[in-house]
């Protein structure tokens, strides 16, 4: 990543908002700003940059009714000798109004600046222009303004609150490229992240409510939409999260399922030419679904993940279950604390995952244009690749976060979704480390609540992974369409070392530290390879596995119904 100096930039100023007694529908105000009034022109400079106030650093908006707007203009000048990029953005912001789509914002530029179209002002500190370049000896002339949308409807709601912002120049920060991560969220997903106690809060996507970096990866969740009253509570009539809703917390009662978002990405292979690895970080590149796709098959070259590519689509990313699926066959649930739903064979589970974008989509609020379907062993794969790098379980190329660098057991005997043992590879046992506890996390991909949970143990997973389309006891009548699972055709014999049956990215093959009689997975345990006899692919093993169990552990099966086999949900959006 390159790392450049940038300003911030910040208009002072605060919009002090307070209601007056008028006869009408609409709501009224009185607005002051307090700001320096001895001065005219206002010029703060940072050795390279400058900003300069051309009408002072006062905003005033007066008698403001619905309809009424404030502007600043300002301009941007780069006074050193070599071009440089720049981040305007509110701080220290502060917006109380309870319809927060009433105050909207527009920045426009004249000479060369970045302009934004209306824009509802954020709820907390957001950029209006990020990394934006400016040449050398160059000035970029900007028009904030800030209005309060007439909508011809009650305003009264807005009556009596506060707004304030800040835009100011007085330091230089040091600017990382930002991540290509485009999150696309689903008809009917609630973006959401967690307070201290691991309950789900509806999140401002005006504002950064996931961050890789951290490894805070995005969240969401489907609620209860045939409740009308709960629907209503988060939705509009055109199926949009509610301006209202961001702050409130989700009862787990109304949540169906929650997902955790896998951004589009590439890696540098490792291991791509039948060689065998050790443990590592992966080297991972986010990157835009319109990026032109790279096609290393060399070690050292790199590969945008296979997982991003749907049939005749490419995905920004893919949205994946965050525990185990539950609940029943019917109406299947994601959520933490609840026995897995297991004794299926793989076409049921595969209709069961179907549900939440065909005959069941009024219910979850979903649309039947997206695509929910069974994980597939290549999604399976995506998963473990960004868990193994500086993104998941790696503080850096060689360091592994506090818990380590492996997805800790989940040991519960019960099957309980979301369950962490008290290490690693913990020993079976009947009480649960739950979800949002401090031990708990250590159990998901990103060693936090951010992360996806059951990878390893709870219950084996089966995913849709065949070999030579092959059904055996699995029940199709005939295989789904190829773009839901992953086929193997391999040039091997019938047989448990059969490792030419791979694809780079699945996380089989690529992440062996041995195919020696002893064939062992990254991190021990057992594997073995799909085949004619057991022809479907499960993965992550089960409760009572200890160090066998793993994120990278693979085996096979026939595909009947099983006590200890689960399956895992994943929704594109298309």
């Amino acid at each position: 990543m390159k790392n450049k100096k940038i300003l911030i930039l910040s208009i002072i100023g605060s919009l002090l908002l307070v209601s007056i007694a008028i006869a009408s529908s609409y709501a009224y105000f009185v607005a002051n700003v307090s700001g320096n009034k001895d001065t005219n022109n206002v010029v703060v400079t940072n050795g390279v940059m400058a900003l300069e106030y051309k009408d002072g650093d006062e905003i005033t908006l007066d008698n403001a009714i619905p309809g009424s707007s404030v502007t600043k203009t300002f301009t941007v000048k780069n006074t050193g000798n070599v071009s440089t990029n720049y981040t305007i953005y509110f701080s220290e912001l502060s917006n109380k109004f309870v319809d927060k789509t009433d105050l909207v914002y527009t920045l426009t530029s004249s000479d060369g600046g970045k302009s934004v179209a209306q824009t509802q002002v954020p709820s907390t500190n957001d950029a209006m222009v990020s990394n934006y370049a400016i040449d050398a000896g160059k000035t970029h002339t900007y028009t904030l303004t800030i209005t309060f949308l007439n909508k011809d409807e009650n305003q009264n709601d807005n009556m009596g609150v506060t707004f304030s912002t800040k835009v100011t120049i007085n330091e230089t920060k040091e600017y990382v490229e930002p991540l290509d991560i485009d999150v696309e969220l689903a008809q009917g997903m609630i973006p959401v992240k967690f307070d201290a106690s691991g309950n789900a809060v509806v999140a401002d996507t005006h504002a950064k409510w996931y961050d890789y970096e951290a490894h805070e990866w995005a969240n969401a969740v489907l609620v209860n939409c045939a409740d009308s009253a709960i629907k209503s509570k988060y939705f509009d009539s055109n199926n949009k999260v509610l301006a209202s809703a961001v702050g409130k917390t989700i009862s787990m009662d109304e949540i169906m399922q929650m997902y955790v978002y896998i951004p589009r990405y590439k890696y540098q292979l490792f291991n791509a030419e039948d060689g065998t690895s050790v443990e590592q970080a992966i080297n991972i590149t986010f990157e835009s679904k319109t990026t032109a796709k790279s096609t290393g098959t060399k070690n050292g070259e790199w590969l945008t993940h296979p997982a991003f590519t749907f049939g005749d689509k490419e995905l920004a990313g893919i949205w994946v279950g965050k525990f185990e699926t539950s609940n029943t066959p019917a109406l299947p649930k994601i959520v933490p604390n609840v026995s897995s739903l297991r004794n299926m064979t793989i076409r049921a589970q595969f209709n069961t995952s179907r549900l939440m974008t065909t005959t069941l989509a009024s219910t979850y609020g979903t649309s039947t244009n997206d695509d929910s379907h069974m994980m597939k062993n290549m999604e399976w794969g995506a998963v473990a690749y960004l868990s193994s790098s500086i993104y998941g379980r790696y503080t850096n190329s060689s360091i592994c976060i506090a818990s380590g660098c492996e997805v800790w057991i989940n040991n519960n005997e019960n099957f309980t979704t979301g369950c962490a043992g008290s290490s690693v590879s913990a020993d079976r046992a009947s009480t649960c480390n739950a979800w949002n506890t401090a031990i708990g996390v250590n159990a998901s991909t990103t060693g936090n609540i951010y992360g996806i949970y059951d990878m390893s143990g709870g219950a084996y997973e089966y995913v849709m992974g065949n070999d030579n389309d092959t059904i055996k006891d699995a029940g199709f009548s005939s295989m789904p369409e190829a773009k839901y699972y992953d086929k193997y055709t391999g040039t091997g014999t019938d047989s448990t070392g059969d490792f030419t049956k791979y694809h780079l990215g699945d996380a089989t093959k690529e992440t062996l530290k041995t195919t020696s009689s002893n064939l062992q997975p990254w991190y021990g345990g057992y594997n073995n390879s799909v085949r004619s006899s057991y022809p479907w692919v499960n993965r992550g093993g089960y409760y009572n596995y200890g160090t066998t169990a793993g994120v990278f552990l693979f085996s096979s099966s026939n595909g009947s119904n099983n006590s200890y086999i689960s399956f895992r949900v994943v929704l594109g959006v298309l």
